[in-house]
């Protein structure tokens, strides 16, 4: 006879490269500052969501528009020619000197002396390779940030886009992705080159919250950071369950505000979300999902799965999301996980007036799983 281990499992919320005829015509650095240009005129950038900011930029002397009186802002942008803007907008002086004569060598030696750029940091291309929103952000981030700017720093790709996107000097494309391997627009290059200008004189940025939770969740598994300021422990995370030999074991931890339709990841749980005693959900709740997967390591038979009632009084409550055909099925994709099953999902609401009150009262939300054998499975922390 099968063995039947439920696991009860309820969460509290408390606060808790030279240049050709189709890429950048080169300015020479003066001698002490970029020179500043006055009525500066392009033909190509009316109406583009980047004018304000080209002209600026332009106009600063951190790059140059083209002969024809160009500035092809939906052209890619070389490597070297971001080094080069970038390099002017840190106010680092070019080093000369090297066998190296090419034009941008200058800037390159520049920022790798100031600790903004390693020459391991691009592995395959030349310096006339289109740069990467990812390499775009690295240099952003090193960049803007001081700390970062050793040549020991070992920080890995998905941090770097990780610490761009909170401190807003990266935002996501149309559909709030990372795009992190797309080349870069001249247009998003000189965004970027703004906001690291804008850093530097202290402004404040406003973060992309689609962009940033992505982020997040490719860097730890959660964006829990992001949507409430708090932490969680290391996913994926082997829950230390008591009396039973299963694994359970939480991949991913999605917090999603249902005010936010757009939102990120709002688009993978869009049928309709009923609780599980068939009362509504308002908007004013956030959806919290956590994959979760199985494994029966009993060495014998194991009938497992996970049970929803929750108590009460803890605020958080299980929902259902249900197919879009209007049939009141529970859509297949978030079925609770059993046992030796693919990952499933877990999904809770709880009210936004909880968790904001909680972080006021404790500084950060808590996730705290209760498991019906005898432990407390805390997933929670601070900073």
């Amino acid at each position: 006879m099968k063995r039947v281990v439920p696991l009860v499992v309820s969460m509290m919320l408390m606060s808790a490269c030279s240049p050709n005829a189709n890429t950048l015509v080169a300015a020479e650095q003066p001698k002490s500052a970029v020179e500043s240009k006055a009525g500066v005129s392009l033909n190509d950038i009316s109406g583009h969501w980047a004018e304000s900011d080209i002209k600026a930029i332009v106009a600063a002397g951190y790059v140059d528009g083209y002969p024809d009186g160009s500035f092809k802002p939906n052209h890619t942008v070389t490597r070297a020619e971001f080094i080069t803007m970038t390099a002017k907008a840190a106010g680092v002086k070019p080093v000369p000197g090297g066998d190296n004569k090419e034009w941008y060598a200058p800037y390159v030696a520049a920022l790798v002396q100031a600790g903004i750029h390693q020459y391991k940091d691009f592995s395959s291309g030349d310096w006339n390779t289109p740069i990467t929103r990812m390499e775009m952000a690295r240099l952003a981030v090193r960049a803007s940030d001081k700390s970062l700017q050793s040549p020991e720093d070992s920080t890995d790709a998905k941090k770097f886009m990780f610490l761009a996107t909170q401190k807003g000097l990266i935002t996501g494309m149309a559909d709030g992705q990372l795009g992190k391997d797309e080349s870069a627009t001249r247009a998003q290059s000189v965004k970027i080159i703004q906001r690291i200008l804008d850093v530097s004189q202290g402004k404040k940025l406003e973060v992309d919250k689609r962009a940033a939770s992505y982020a997040e969740v490719e860097l730890t598994g959660s964006n829990v950071q992001t949507m409430w300021g708090s932490h969680v422990v290391e996913l994926p995370y082997k829950m230390p369950l008591e009396n039973t030999k299963a694994t359970v074991k939480v991949h991913q931890i999605l917090i999603m505000d249902l005010k936010e339709e757009d939102g990120a990841f709002r688009s993978m749980f869009d049928g309709e979300i009923e609780r599980v005693d068939g009362k509504p959900v308002g908007k004013d709740n956030y959806l919290v999902a956590l994959k979760i997967d199985v494994k029966n390591e009993t060495g014998s038979e194991l009938n497992y799965s996970l049970w929803g009632q929750l108590l009460p009084d803890l605020g958080a409550k299980r929902v259902n999301i249900l197919n879009a055909n209007g049939n009141g099925e529970v859509d297949k994709r978030f079925y609770l996980p059993i046992i030796d099953s693919t990952a499933g999902w877990y999904l809770l609401v709880t009210p936004k007036e909880n968790a904001e009150n909680d972080l006021k009262k404790y500084g950060f939300v808590y996730l705290r799983l209760l498991e019906n054998n005898g432990a407390t499975i805390e997933i929670g922390k601070k900073g």
